[in-house]
Formats: structure tokens, C-alpha cells, sequence
């Protein structure tokens, strides 16, 4: 690799983290957040399914714990920037991938600059979700089979390559799929690829998912649960409980599915492709593998239902790895290819700057708002004196407070809304309250606080919001509320 290709992948780095941490410090808060902000901080004191419920596979809390000692008061805000980090290098690896497989500077950057300007992209990289890291590791994995297919690099490549694209998936089981993929396509082409260069993609695979199976052995039904059974059951229950059945329905997943392919240059990637595909019959193994992911990637993103942006994430390293080596093959001098491209790469970025743009303008920043409410409970708790966990349907809005969370609330609002998922019994081992089970747990072991305001929306499955079994319990047993600084939140504290 040239000292110009370094130079430019620095500087592509450089240029998109500056860019996604600004949108990271002023996108809206959204509620799939919490439960990562809190697994994060749960591991000071326990680990993911043995002492709370993490509805991933469970290598992101694993990697950041150290931030929950380094970065104690300010940890949502940290992994927020973490993962503008963790995008900022996919794309430099994107960037630098291409380059190692003869595409020219242009192209690459063009290929770069379309995977960043997916809304799904920009939604993966700026909250504090599970979306970043594996999509990081996928690229790195990814991009180092590809050299290594090219190359004929020693079986130490293929082993490190089937290691990161086995973490990917012990990060996000979505990114199973693709993983899974390039086994098969490894297998059916085991003479080109070489038997023992196979096996050892296929030994880095085993151990890149070794943490997934390790706490999957500890705690075995509950990571069972978390894993498989919560996704397969737990949104399906929510939609039909919300009279919105039609949401997992396959007419309107497929429109779902073109309408976020649609924000940025996806979906125009996808036709391109498969316009290259008509037009030069023969490829090369590289690209063959990489069309292979693609679909895996479109299944992987078909799958779970409802289907949201970031669902999407797993297809967008070989996709745009794949269109970034056709772009030699196009005709630029076309402007109707240019246009188009440009018009996408503006429908991605509008849908992001729309979300923002309130907060930009009135200069406020909703993670620093979080923050701010974070450190006043603290304050508020400790100069009461009083003792315990706190509970909230938010996590990041009391990580930071320097008070435990309690744990039966680690997974946020998304275990608290179900209703005949887990027994009892399951409830219990699996360290989780529902609405049915609040009032009775809380009675048995009351918290020090009480935190709500951003879970308070009624819907059919709950009119008067999901919060409210929880104020109801605080006011019935004189709890203390005081508005917190954003003005959105509450305190209610127990009194002494």
C-alpha cells in the first residue's frame, strides 16, 4: 500500500468520525439505546444473562466494559463516540480494501462516500446501539479474505479473517448469516480456495464466537432466550398487542425494505450490480463471494420483523465493497449514472439532517441533556441519603448517575412491555420484571428512585403509556417527584 493510499485512508477517517460525531452529539435520543448503555454499565458488577437479561449475543458489553470505570459519569456520551469511531474505521477500511484490490483512489472514494451517506449507515454510527462494532469487525474480516483470496496470503490471514467475521456475529447475531455465507461459499469452493486455508477460516470463526458460547454455557436459558427467543416472539407480541399485525406482513416488509434500501445509494448499488451481472458473465472469486453475501445480506435483513434501518447493516460491507470494484465498468461520462448517484447519496443525508436539524438549530444537544439529568439524580439521591437501585424504562438517562441501576431493568422498555413470554419462574431466573409483575416486585424490594417521562406514549397495548404502573407504584408509596433539568424527565424519590 502506497504512502498516498495511507494518507487518503487517514484522511477519510479523519473526515467522517469529525463528521459523525457532530450528528452523534446532536441526534435524538432513541429508545433501543438504553439497554446497550446499560449492559455496559451492569458489567462493573455482573455479566450479561447469568445476572441481567441482554437480548443480543453479548461481545459489545464484553469489549466496552473497561468504559464503565474510564469513562464512569460520562458513559453514554463515551459510546456514542465510540461507535462514530468504530463506523469511521469500516469506512476507511472500505476505503483501503478497495485500493488493495487495483480499484483507483476515485473510485474508492466514491464507494466510501456512498456507504456513508446510507441513512443506515448514519443511524449505526451515531447512537449507542450494538450496530457499529460488528459492522467494524465484518469489514475488517471481510476486507482481510478478500486480500487474502487475492493474494495467496498463509493460512494465518484466513484464521485472523474467520476471527473477526465470527466476533462480528458474538457482537450481532445478524451478522450470523453473512458469516455463515462465506463458510458455505468457502466449502463449495474448497479446491479454489484451498482445504486448509478453509479450515482455518473455518477454526477463526469458531473462535471469534467462543464468547457467545462461553456465556451461553453459564447461563443457558436465559442466554437462549435473549438470543433466539425474545427476537423470534417478543416484536411479533408487541405488534399484535398494538392492533398492528400488518407490520409483520410481508406486503409491507418488502415496501419497508425498499424505502430504507432507498435512503442513500443502496438500493441504486444493488441495481448497478445486478446490471454488471447481465452485461460480464465471468467473474472473479472475490466477487463471486461477494455476491453471495449480498444475498445473504438481503436475507439477513428480511428476516426480522418489523424491518427497521439498521437492519440493513449487515448487507452494506459486501455491497459496497462489490460496488466499489464494478465502478470501473461504468460509463461516467453517462451524467444520468452521476446524477443519480448524487440524488441518492442526498436522500440518505436528508433523512439524517431532518432528524437533527431542530436540535442544531436551537444548538441543543440531547445526549448532553441526558447527561446533565443523569448527574442531577445522582446528586439529588445522594444528598437524600437514601439507599438502593434505581428503575427506569431508561437506562442512559441513569447510567451516568453514579446510583446502581437495578438490574430487572437492564433490557429497558422491551422485556417491561411483554406479556406471556416468560413464566413466573422465567421472570425470576432471568432477572426481569413485566407491567403484570411491577408492583409486586418493586414492593418486595424498593428502589431508591423512580425515573420516567420518555416512555409515557399510549398505544392500544398500553393507554395511559408504559410508565404508568410504574408512577402509579411510586405515588401509592409516597415517593417525592422533582423535575430533573431537561424538563422531560422525573425524579420520584423514596422518602426516608
Amino acid at each position: 500500500m502506497t504512502k498516498a493510499v495511507r494518507a487518503h485512508t487517514l484522511s477519510i477517517f479523519l473526515l467522517v468520525l469529525a463528521v459523525l460525531l457532530g450528528i452523534a452529539a446532536f441526534r435524538p435520543i432513541d429508545h433501543d439505546e438504553g439497554q446497550y448503555v446499560a449492559a455496559v454499565a451492569l458489567m462493573r458488577s455482573g455479566l450479561p444473562y447469568r445476572d441481567f437479561a441482554y437480548l443480543q449475543t453479548p461481545l459489545q458489553p464484553l469489549i466496552f466494559a473497561p468504559l464503565a470505570w474510564l469513562c464512569e459519569g460520562w458513559l453514554f456520551l463515551a459510546l456514542r463516540a465510540v461507535n462514530a469511531l468504530c463506523a469511521a474505521g469500516a469506512a476507511a477500511l472500505l476505503f483501503r480494501a478497495l485500493c488493495r484490490e487495483g480499484g483507483s483512489s476515485r473510485n474508492a472514494g466514491i464507494a466510501t462516500i456512498a456507504l456513508v451517506t446510507c441513512h443506515a449507515f448514519l443511524f449505526a454510527a451515531t447512537v449507542a446501539r450494538n450496530d457499529a462494532l460488528p459492522l467494524l469487525l465484518h469489514m475488517a474480516g471481510l476486507a482481510l479474505l478478500l486480500d487474502a483470496l487475492g493474494h495467496a496470503r498463509r493460512l494465518l490471514s484466513y484464521m485472523l479473517a474467520g476471527l473477526l467475521l465470527g466476533a462480528a456475529a458474538s457482537a450481532k447475531i445478524s451478522y450470523g448469516l453473512p458469516a455463515a455465507a462465506i463458510g458455505l461459499f468457502a466449502l463449495l469452493n474448497m479446491r479454489r480456495a484451498g482445504p486448509m486455508n478453509v479450515l482455518a477460516l473455518a477454526a477463526g470463526g469458531m473462535a471469534g464466537g467462543l464468547p457467545t458460547l462461553i456465556l451461553w454455557g453459564i447461563a443457558p436459558d436465559a442466554a437462549w432466550f435473549g438470543i433466539i427467543d425474545y427476537s423470534l416472539k417478543a416484536p411479533l407480541e408487541w405488534q399484535m398487542l398494538n392492533q398492528r399485525a400488518y407490520m409483520v406482513e410481508t406486503p409491507l416488509s418488502a415496501v419497508r425494505l425498499l424505502r430504507f434500501l432507498a435512503q442513500g445509494p443502496a438500493l441504486f448499488a444493488l441495481i448497478m450490480i445486478g446490471m454488471s451481472r447481465l452485461q460480464h458473465g465471468k467473474s472473479s472469486m472475490a466477487k463471486e463471494l461477494l455476491n453471495f453475501m449480498i444475498l445473504a445480506g438481503l436475507v439477513a435483513a428480511w428476516l426480522p420483523r418489523p424491518i427497521y434501518a439498521q437492519y440493513l447493516v449487515p448487507l452494506l460491507p459486501a455491497l459496497f465493497l462489490r460496488f466499489g470494484l464494478m465502478l470501473d465498468d461504468l460509463r461516467w461520462s453517462r451524467p444520468a449514472i452521476t446524477a443519480i448517484l448524487i440524488l441518492c447519496m442526498g436522500v440518505g443525508v436528508a433523512e439524517t439532517a431532518i432528524r437533527i436539524a431542530p436540535n442544531v438549530t436551537s444548538a441543543d444537544s440531547p445526549i448532553l441533556s441526558a447527561t446533565q439529568d443523569a448527574h442531577a439524580i445522582g446528586r439529588i439521591v445522594r444528598a437524600a441519603g437514601t439507599t438502593g437501585p434505581i428503575v427506569s424504562l431508561t437506562p442512559e438517562r441513569v447510567a451516568d448517575s453514579g446510583v446502581p441501576l437495578d438490574l430487572r431493568f437492564a433490557a429497558g422498555p422491551f422485556l417491561f412491555r411483554t406479556r406471556n413470554l416468560l413464566t413466573p419462574a422465567q421472570r425470576a431466573a432471568f432477572h426481569v420484571l413485566n407491567g403484570e409483575s411491577v408492583a409486586e416486585g418493586l414492593t418486595r424490594h424498593p428502589p431508591a428512585a423512580i425515573v420516567t417521562g420518555q416512555e409515557s406514549a399510549p398505544s392500544p397495548a398500553s393507554p395511559q403509556g408504559l410508565e404508568s404502573p410504574l408512577i402509579a407504584w411510586a405515588k401509592a408509596h409516597r415517593y417525592r417527584a422533582t423535575v430533573l433539568p431537561s424538563g422531560a424527565v422525573t425524579l420520584y424519590l423514596r422518602r426516608e
